[in-house]
């Protein structure tokens, strides 16, 4: 004990530290800890990140579908049916070719739209038959006068393009079967109608008409005015068939064109989908061209969500004397008909609580004394 007393006291007369040994330094890091962690932060503060999504400009086909576009796609519609072992020859045969347009939101009703394209779909063999009203009404009146006297306006009006005239009296007398319609349908490869008659001719040769894309084509035909005109503009329009499914195919020239002929039908159409077609061109999701036996090939597609589209209804067109009439029924008691002019019935009934106690008690009383009357008798 004497010695260590005398190591200490010369150590502080010699001013030397002492040697700390290892659990005096193990002490020694716990107290730097803790006095590193007093320094700290009680509470970690943490920035939340916030992702911005970029609004996706979506192209329109206007904007994207051009000529060089279109040359290609045409080229590598040629080389494909070369390829294949069929024989229909891409500017060489007179097949048509159509324009494939799928779209973002179901049609829910069904209608028609009329395109005009700066050249004519029809080939050069075709024939085009000309629907037009009679001069005369009723049963026993013969059609050829009505036959020669519209020929006779179209020859001096310099049409050589219409090969049949058919009046509306002998479509209904000679075209009355099913067999007659279809050899009707094959005769001819452009059926042009006057606007006339034309809710008469759809009536009467029925919805296969309707799945060719050159039938029943409306035309205004006018003798005062310019035949010749509205016959050239007759020829070159298209009608789109818009069916209740998502694709419907519109015609746009036949292998026997021009591929520049071609190429301004297709850019025409594109042009005038904006105003024409139900929904505009957000509506559209796709376009393509093909052959009746071919595989598609892709002018646009996009990826525009469906939710970003509204709904759509097609615009139906009213003539100007197109008007409902609404009257009382007799038959029925307290009700109103309106019937349009293609023949639907509408039925309203307006009837409070107070009239219907009083037409019933009109019937009860009715029947009371028919009841009376049989007994008497």
């Amino acid at each position: 004990m004497k010695n260590n007393k005398s190591i200490a006291v010369k150590a502080r007369q010699k001013k030397i530290t002492p040697i700390k040994t290892e659990k005096m330094k193990s002490k020694g890091s716990k107290k730097v800890l803790k006095q590193k962690l007093s320094k700290s932060p009680s509470k970690v503060t943490t920035t939340p990140i916030v992702t911005v999504q970029k609004k996706i400009k979506y192209m329109t086909p206007s904007k994207v579908v051009t000529e060089t576009l279109v040359t290609a796609c045409l080229n590598a519609l040629e080389k494909l049916t070369t390829l294949s072992n069929k024989k229909n020859t891409i500017f060489g045969d007179e097949t048509q070719i159509f324009m494939e347009i799928r779209c973002i939101k179901i049609l829910k009703s069904k209608g028609n739209v009329r395109f005009t394209l700066p050249n004519s779909t029809m080939a050069s063999s075709g024939e085009v038959c000309l629907i037009t009203p009679d001069l005369k009404k009723g049963k026993k009146v013969d059609h050829d006068p009505t036959v020669d006297h519209w020929e006779e306006i179209l020859r001096k009006a310099g049409v050589t393009a219409v090969k049949t005239v058919l009046p509306m009296r002998q479509l209904r007398i000679e075209y009355d079967q099913y067999e007659l319609k279809r050899r009707l349908l094959t005769q001819h490869d452009f059926i042009m109608v006057d606007t006339r008659v034309l809710n008469h001719v759809s009536h009467v040769l029925g919805k296969m008409f309707f799945k060719k894309h050159n039938m029943l084509i409306p035309v205004k035909i006018n003798e005062k005015k310019d035949i010749k005109k509205n016959i050239d503009v007759g020829l070159r329009t298209v009608m789109l068939r818009l069916s209740e499914g998502q694709t419907s195919t519109i015609l746009v020239g036949n292998t026997a064109m021009q591929q520049s002929l071609i190429n301004e039908n297709i850019l025409a159409i594109v042009r005038q989908l904006k105003e024409k077609f139900p929904g505009g061109e957000n509506n559209i999701r796709s376009l393509s061209i093909k052959l009746p036996l071919s595989l598609s090939i892709p002018l646009y597609l996009t990826l525009r969500p469906s939710g970003s589209v509204k709904t759509i209804k097609i615009k139906k067109t009213k003539p100007k004397n197109y008007k409902d009439y609404e009257d009382e029924l007799t038959t029925h008691i307290g009700c109103t008909v309106r019937v349009a002019p293609d023949g639907t019935v509408h039925l309203k009934r307006k009837l409070n609580q107070s009239d219907a106690s009083d037409i019933e008690d009109q019937e009860s009383s009715e029947n009371e004394d028919g009841e009376d009357k049989k007994d008497q008798e």
